[in-house]
């Protein structure tokens, strides 16, 4: 996995513009400190392979991820090694509570592809098997490898801290090799003519000490040297994709780490929670389950952005995310008691979300420059696509074969809310104006109202919100009936469920991704309001086509359209909203815009799951396809709408 992060990170940096000798030219401190890490893991393995088989040497390998965390924090300044170290951290916490061994939940081991002769003569890696939760939290298995990459050439089991550092490790390297102030090769078309210093430096040895740790194996052991991301203030450079100067934006790095690692958390939990709720209960009661997710939005929503515009917006993100760190790990209680108490939660959830939504959206443009707003929106929702491009699989082989220990997807969840807390605590960021008024009913009241008065005062904006709110039944549909027409409608001969359920979700997540970074790109040479009508119209007309076929590998290609429509209005509308509203209504009139279109949304969800009980999942499709087909092609007759910049 490290080597494979290190490989990607050297194409993409070339590709961008940058080269080796500005890789080269990087200088880290106490690179000596890695020599002597890896030194400690031969040591260890020589030890029990030659001298003394069967020796305890897990003390070796404690040493050597406290040497390694030591390192990171001596160049803490580098963009990468802080979500890096976050990394390395959860791995040596799982090592310490194993005596200097790194745990593999068996089921995810056997659900790689791995058989036991895989760990013959690895003194470092042991299978962990558990008959309760509990037993499997208190091994530390929450924090080992647990999440299986069943796929030929990248074949392995990996934690959360594995991914954390393959992140660091990528993010550093680009970073290095764009850096607009070091040396490039004379033949680059971009950088200064400078030539590199002879002979390997202490970032070099870093990246090889990085895949010496990965091991020779397949099977990549949980320790390599990271990356976390500190950037530099942007740098306008020519030539150079904007996405560069994100990179070396500590801030955005920090925060788009966090909500990388907390969305994959999420969609491991939506799969588990779906598929739980459908196999004991009706399609009336999986719609209602994922419309208590959107109702809080609706009586909800513009008391939050009062309250975020009130609150610190990097504490109330801390908040919120320790909160649902401990509202999820209910829920696998709450299913063996009562389908109500899973409503409650969800809602619960969904609450806490509240919060934190309009508070990350007023910290974006604190801390990207105005230039980059569009593309920072646009990166910041490829992680969330990138956790259902990766989440979404990698959940449906997780709850296939977690059996009586389902529970853990929810405490893995709740791991990743932790995580997001981490690295937001990471961060820094510039004073935002908030209200400084005594909290009272009266007063709150009054900031909704004036959120609303601000929305309905734009015409833009406001025209904006009417159609979404139309257009936005079609999300809803999505939502509650994929699940239902992945279980009765595809074929199960071709691909099972619920892996074709994750697939499904996963094609949405690809389609975003590229949708999501091309929109980025190039969103600023066209008008906002025509690619949200372009948005809106082409998610309706691929939920219509899905509807009509039950072949799981075109409904797969269907729903990739799907994710790619549905970003060109995401992105449009949110930075149509950051650029027309004042920091000072930020959170108030985004969480009201947010209650009208989740209205629509959770009255959606509800009928869907009502109408998928008598006419079907597949007919409910279509219908919530051509009313958001139709919502689209109306917005070309609202000059507000259509002339939106």
């Amino acid at each position: 996995m490290f080597l494979s992060a290190i490989v990607l990170a050297l194409i993409v940096g070339l590709l961008a513009g940058g080269g080796l000798p500005r890789l080269a030219d990087l200088r880290l401190r106490s690179y000596w400190l890695l020599g002597l890490a890896l030194a400690l893991r031969i040591l260890a393995a020589f030890l029990d392979s030659r001298l003394a088989p069967g020796f305890p040497v897990g003390w070796a390998y404690i040493g050597a991820y406290l040497l390694i965390l030591g390192w990171l924090w001596l160049n803490w300044r580098v963009p990468g090694l802080q979500v890096a170290a976050v990394g390395i951290g959860l791995n040596t916490l799982a090592v310490l509570l194993n005596a200097g061994q790194m745990p593999i939940w068996a089921a995810a081991f056997h659900a790689a592809g791995f058989t036991p002769a895989a760990l013959q003569n690895d003194p470092f890696h042991f299978l962990l098997t558990a008959n309760t939760v509990g037993e499997f939290v208190g091994s530390g298995g929450l924090l080992g490898d647990v999440m299986p990459i069943p796929l030929p050439l990248i074949r392995d089991v990996v934690s959360i801290g594995d991914l954390l550092l393959a992140l660091g490790i990528f993010w550093a390297i680009v970073y290095s090799m764009t850096r607009p102030e070091a040396p490039v090769w004379r033949t680059r078309l971009l950088g200064a003519n400078q030539a590199a210093p002879a002979g390997a430096t202490e970032f070099e040895a870093g990246v090889a000490y990085a895949a010496a740790f990965a091991g020779p194996r397949t099977l990549a052991p949980a320790g390599p040297m990271p990356s976390t991301a500190i950037a530099a203030p942007a740098v306008a450079i020519r030539g150079q994709s904007p996405y560069l100067r994100l990179v070396r934006n500590r801030n955005f790095s920090l925060l788009w780490a966090g909500q990388l690692v907390s969305f994959f958390g999420d969609r491991v939990h939506q799969v588990a929670l779906g598929v739980l709720v459908a196999q004991r209960g009706s399609p009336l009661e999986v719609g209602f389950t994922f419309a208590a997710t959107a109702v809080p939005n609706v009586v909800l929503g513009p008391l939050a952005g009062a309250l975020a515009d009130r609150w610190d917006r990097r504490r109330t993100m801390i908040g919120c995310d320790l909160v649902r760190a401990g509202l999820v790990l209910l829920v696998p209680l709450a299913i063996g008691v009562s389908i109500g108490l899973v409503y409650l939660l969800a809602f619960a959830v969904a609450t806490v979300s509240l919060l934190f939504r309009p508070a990350k959206n007023a910290v974006m443009p604190l801390i990207v420059g105005g230039d980059d707003l569009v593309t920072a929106n646009s990166a910041s929702t490829v992680s969330e696509t990138l956790a259902d491009l990766i989440g979404y699989p990698v959940a449906g082989i997780i709850v296939a074969v977690l059996g009586p220990l389902v529970a853990a997807a929810f405490v893995l969840d709740s791991a990743t809310y932790l995580v997001s807390a981490l690295l937001v605590i990471s961060m820094s960021t510039p004073i935002a104006e908030i209200l400084a008024a005594p909290l009272r009913l009266q007063a709150l009241l009054e900031e909704m109202r004036e959120g609303w008065r601000f929305l309905r005062g734009q015409r833009e904006l406001f025209a904006n919100t009417v159609v979404s709110s139309v257009a936005q039944v079609a999300v809803g549909t999505e939502i509650v009936c994929s699940l239902l027409y992945a279980k009765s409608v595809l074929d199960p001969s071709r691909i099972g469920y619920p892996e074709n359920y994750s697939l499904l979700m996963a094609a949405i997540g690809l389609g975003s991704v590229i949708g999501g970074v091309a929109i980025g790109g190039m969103a600023v040479r066209f008008r906002k309001g025509l690619l949200s009508i372009a948005g809106f119209t082409g998610i309706g007309l691929t939920l219509v086509a899905a509807g009509l076929v039950t072949d799981p590998y075109l409904a797969i290609v269907i729903f990739f359209l799907t994710g790619a429509t549905n970003m060109l209005f995401i992105i449009p509308n949110m930075t149509l909203f950051q650029e027309r509203t004042p920091q000072r209504l930020m959170g108030r009139v985004v969480s009201t815009r947010q209650a009208i279109v989740f209205a629509a949304m959770a009255l959606a969800m509800g009928l869907s799951g009502w109408l998928a009980s008598i006419v079907g999942p597949a007919a409910v499709l279509i219908i919530g396809g051509t009313i958001s087909a139709l919502a689209g092609l109306a917005g070309l007759l609202v000059p507000a709408m259509r002339n939106a910049r």
